[in-house]
């Protein structure tokens, strides 16, 4: 009991005294942000290789020789495709992905054109390139974004266990399938991360929008993304463009059920953040600074005390656009609000606000508005560790606590239902989340952190909007 204390006192000096180890942004109330550059695939580091596309129509050949599958290709296909990305389950964002590279519709060597006659491809690109966005490896790592079956057909290709955490051109297989379908087109689904494809076999079939693996960056790649790409026929030579447009040449009408815009503007993501946001260059994972819950008094690392950032994260916003923000309090009404101009269209940035943090206890909610759609993040403001309007019939225990390496969550007399628990350190940062589904109005689970620092963390714990807190001290 000794040492606790010992260590909560160390943990309020700290916590008074971090702004001295503040980074450049010291008390800064004021904005942080612009454009975040992604590295893509481009024409001297493409994601598929022709001595791979070689390799590829070889296998394919093979494969379909063996299941006696029909090799054909029709003028008018009658495949049609749903989004081939999903959210994985207890995965929420407002927005993911992005459109890398379109289809390369021009075929000179040195001249590119998407199928909206505009510039968003690189030379000889025989796919469309989704990136996953923000914290891209972070999400893969979290396997937070699934690749599904954008039509139902036969694996005809298949491969797992590659390295995933490739930031450049290079010579190593990627995880993929390869999927035909009823009229004998073909969909090519790569870099997938290591160990997440599908456990079916070349042979099996599938159906639309069933999971198939979970973006990452295996093979000749820069970052998670999957490259999907369509064909008419069983070669590569056969590659089509799913996009309907002006400045297609390879096929008159769209594959898609309904097909996204060319330049798709949205909100991607909001948060609540104890400090500025560092985000981390490939292959590198991301560690989010940001925070769903703040004890008062909150000091936050290079920022004034009692204060917080707040960052939206944009996808083609254009020029002259404004986003409107604000906080909300618990009762609906509005604690504050501020508005911000985009002044240059970015592919994807994201912007940082220091605003002061509200002091009644409650859950507040952000939010940014773009054109109408709203995207929000609840975060809750809190004196004291405990129950936030308690709902759960009995206490939570936490045994031994502190903790050396193990300790088990022990809850009785639940209701059943959907359970988050939330692991975050003293700033507030998030070190795990998981999702529980309780059946039997209880919970007994045990957790390591024998990979965590030691110092002071909390664990929360919250259903259909209540929650409780607790205290852990890591030996």
């Amino acid at each position: 009991m000794k040492t606790q204390l010992s260590l909560i006192r160390f943990f309020i000096v700290v916590g008074l005294s971090i702004s001295c180890q503040a980074q450049t942004t010291l008390f800064n109330q004021g904005i942080d942000g612009g454009a975040f550059f992604i590295p893509m695939n481009d024409a001297t580091h493409p994601c598929i290789s022709e001595f791979e596309y070689q390799l590829l129509d070889q296998e394919v050949h093979e494969n379909l020789s063996r299941l006696s599958l029909a090799v054909h290709s029709k003028n008018i296909e009658s495949t049609t495709f749903i989004w081939p990305l999903q959210a994985a389950t207890g995965f929420n964002q407002c927005n993911f992905h992005f459109i890398g590279a379109y289809v390369d519709q021009n075929t000179a060597a040195t001249a590119i054109q998407d199928f909206n006659c505009e510039t968003n491809t690189y030379d000889g690109h025989q796919g469309t390139d989704i990136a996953i966005w923000p914290y891209g490896f972070y999400k893969m790592d979290n396997s937070q974004v699934e690749v599904i079956a954008a039509a139902a057909g036969t694996i005809i290709q298949r491969a797992d266990g590659n390295f995933d955490r490739n930031c450049a051109t290079n010579s190593l297989t990627a995880n993929s399938i390869i999927i035909q379908h009823a009229d004998g087109s073909q969909a090519l689904y790569w870099h997938m991360k290591k160990n997440s494809v599908t456990a079916k076999t070349v042979g099996q079939t599938v159906v639309a929008g069933e999971y198939l693996g979970v973006v990452g960056s295996s093979g000749s790649s820069t970052g998670p993304h999957l490259h999907f790409e369509v064909r008419s026929g069983s070669t590569s030579a056969t590659y089509k463009d799913p996009f309907s447009g002006s400045c297609n040449l390879l096929n008159a009408n769209s594959w898609w059920v309904a097909q996204k815009p060319h330049t798709d503007p949205a909100i991607m993501k909001v948060s609540v953040n104890t400090t500025d946001i560092a985000m981390a260059s490939c292959p590198t994972s991301d560690i989010p600074t940001e925070s769903d819950t703040f004890l008062v008094p909150f000091q936050g690392v290079g920022l004034a005390a009692g204060y917080a950032k707040f960052y939206i994260f944009l996808r083609e916003i254009p020029a002259s656009t404004n986003i409107a923000m604000r906080i909300l309090n618990p009762n609906g009404t509005v604690y504050s609000s501020w508005n911000y101009t985009i002044t240059t269209f970015y592919k994807t940035s994201y912007w940082g606000f220091s605003k002061v943090l509200p002091t009644t206890d409650g859950v507040y909610t952000f939010e940014a508005n773009y054109n109408g759609v709203i995207c929000s993040r609840n975060f809750t403001i809190t004196h004291v560790l405990g129950e936030v309007n308690p709902t759960f019939e009995k206490s939570i225990t936490l045994y031994p606590n502190p903790v050396s390496d193990i300790f088990t969550l022990q809850a009785d007399g639940l209701a059943n239902g959907d359970y988050v628990v939330v692991l975050s350190n003293a700033l507030g940062q998030i070190v795990r989340e998981e999702r529980l589904d309780v059946t039997t109005h209880q919970i007994q689970k045990t957790y390591y952190l024998d990979d965590v620092r030691t110092g002071i963390y909390f664990l929360t714990l919250s259903h259909s909007g209540s929650k409780t807190t607790r205290l852990i001290v890591k030996n």
